[in-house]
């Protein structure tokens, strides 16, 4: 009966093994021919009031350009928080921040010209409280016809600059805890042979306003703390857009052993008052470990064959 049990624990353990399956940076540059800095301004105005925002272009095309300015909506991916721009300029978000900039347009630059300026944004008086957001995109397009036949290949890229304002009002700040798991080369589950890579939180924003999740993610084997790391702690922190999901992806480390772990994440969110306490179990069945078993197993049914033909041929006997 021991036998019996300990082989069908070992079947168990082997099916689920088988069936388991940024914004942040100073200055942006890359293929289109600017660069500009910052890559986020983050404005709190109040209704009927007005601030600027300062940016810096630099024409790093090797020719002279214009630089052609649009303001575009977005959404967020619900994954990483990285911007889905909306191209399509015929409809307007509710959240849109066009009707609040002042004087966006196209402007001239020669070879390696650096301009520093700023938009005026203007808050009307009956605007409602809440986040809103867009992204202000330049393209660089070479003003001589010689240039634009050698470089408009590589200038098609845009790059720009994202706009979070907040006006102050009846903000509601809410987070949801959604879930807590760890990965490895993307693959989510509960049950590794090599050590997961990261661990993934992901929570929603069901307030009106933009939030800043910050924590603490705690990994511990048998009660003892193997690794730990503060969630978001980042300068500035990333946000999570009103009605939108965020997954925070980290690094996960120490977990090098034959186990059970646990991870557990305390997050805070604006001032701090509520905790949200996600946790989550999975186990690291090195390969070695596998085939240990795996030749019990088939020792186990090697040997359950042998006594079997023993006590049939032992029957046979006695009749």
């Amino acid at each position: 009966m021991h036998i019996k049990r300990s082989l069908v624990g070992i079947l168990i353990v082997l099916t689920l093994f088988i069936t388991l399956p940024n914004a942040h940076a100073a200055e942006q540059t890359g293929g289109s021919g600017l660069s500009i800095s910052p890559t986020r301004s983050e404005l709190t105005i109040n209704a009927g009031k007005s601030d600027v925002i300062e940016i810096t272009l630099k024409n790093i095309s090797g020719v002279d350009i214009k630089a052609g300015a649009v303001i575009n909506d977005f959404e967020s991916n619900n994954e990483t928080g990285d911007p889905k721009i909306i191209t399509d300029i015929s409809s307007q978000s509710p959240t849109s921040i066009r009707d609040f900039l002042i004087g966006v347009e196209d402007m001239e630059l020669k070879k390696d010209e650096i301009k520093k300026f700023t938009i005026p944004v203007q808050i009307p008086d009956n605007t409602p409280s809440g986040a809103y957001y867009g992204v202000i995109r330049y393209t660089a397009e070479p003003v001589a016809r010689e240039d634009a036949t050698e470089k408009q290949v590589s200038l098609n890229a845009s790059l720009g600059l994202i706009v979070l304002i907040q006006v102050p009002g009846d903000i509601t700040e809410q987070v949801q805890a959604q879930r807590i798991a760890v990965e490895r080369n993307g693959r989510i589950s509960s049950l590794f042979v090599s050590p997961p890579l990261k661990v993934d939180v992901t929570l929603k924003n069901t307030g009106n306003g933009f939030t800043k999740p910050y924590g603490k993610v705690i990994v511990t084997k048998g009660g003892k703390e193997v690794y730990s790391y503060e969630m978001n702690n980042t300068d500035p922190r990333s946000n999570i857009l009103p009605g939108a999901s965020r997954t925070f992806k980290d690094d996960l480390k120490n977990v090098d052993g034959l186990g059970r772990y646990t991870v557990t994440a305390n997050i805070s969110y604006g001032k701090g008052g509520d905790i949200l306490t996600l946790k989550s179990s999975f186990w690291v069945l090195p390969l070695w470990f596998v085939l240990t078993v795996l030749a019990a197993l088939i020792a186990l049914i090697v040997a359950g064959l042998l006594v079997y033909k023993r006590l049939s041929k032992h029957r046979l006997r006695r009749r």
